[in-house]
């Protein structure tokens, strides 16, 4: 199985990325960051959590953790999608991201009359195993404004996540969980002190 392509799992958490065909970029405008993040919301927020998450011009990370099977089940039968002798998990995580990325690539191309493929071929997904690398992964995410030269700090990005796990306003960020597994603020202020020194290979990317 190739290292893009792992399976989903329910209850397991998730480094998604993807990236913009060729040279193009994904987001022309702020209407177009806050667009994503509204169809994000909709086709994926009823099917995974989320813990951190970094939209770039040409690409974007998102740290996931897959929803408990009764929970997807519940959702699937809500929108009229479950087939009990057909059921599978991991097609159905999928066509949400599917239905989710298309939804934007069709707007998006319609906005700037825009045709072709907009993203490379599939969401690419790989599984978290431990708390270390999910928390380096937090740092990665956070970080990659500021490692291709859009900014000096991650709270100087408006599309991470960063920010938000800071504050105390409402949002559909697993916040309590995360912070809980930096032990509290102090630790998640301290882990962002400095740009880590991760490498994109240790993320497969």
């Amino acid at each position: 199985m190739s290292k893009y392509t792992e399976r989903f799992y329910p209850e397991g958490f998730y480094h998604i990325y993807s990236h913009a065909v060729g040279s193009d970029n994904l987001y022309r405008s702020e209407e177009n960051y806050k667009f994503f993040l509204r169809q994000y919301t909709r086709y994926i927020n009823p099917v995974c959590g989320t813990y951190a998450y970094c939209l770039m011009p040409n690409h974007f990370h998102f740290l996931i953790k897959i929803n408990e099977e009764n929970d997807l089940i519940d959702y699937a039968e809500n929108v009229k999608k479950f087939q009990t002798d057909k059921w599978n998990p991991h097609e159905f995580v999928m066509q949400q991201f599917s239905n989710f990325l298309n939804s934007y690539a069709k707007a998006f191309n319609k906005r700037y009359k825009r045709r072709g493929a907009l993203f490379v071929d599939y969401i690419r997904r790989k599984r978290i195993n431990s708390d270390r690398y999910l928390l380096q992964l937090v740092q990665y995410i956070h970080f990659n404004p500021v490692k291709h030269g859009f900014c000096k700090k991650p709270i100087e990005w408006a599309y991470c996540s960063y920010e938000t796990m800071r504050n105390t306003k409402f949002s559909l960020l697993k916040r309590a969980e995360l912070l809980e597994l930096f032990e509290g603020i102090r630790g998640f202020d301290e882990s962002h002190k400095h740009q880590p020194d991760i490498k994109d290979e240790e993320f497969d990317l």
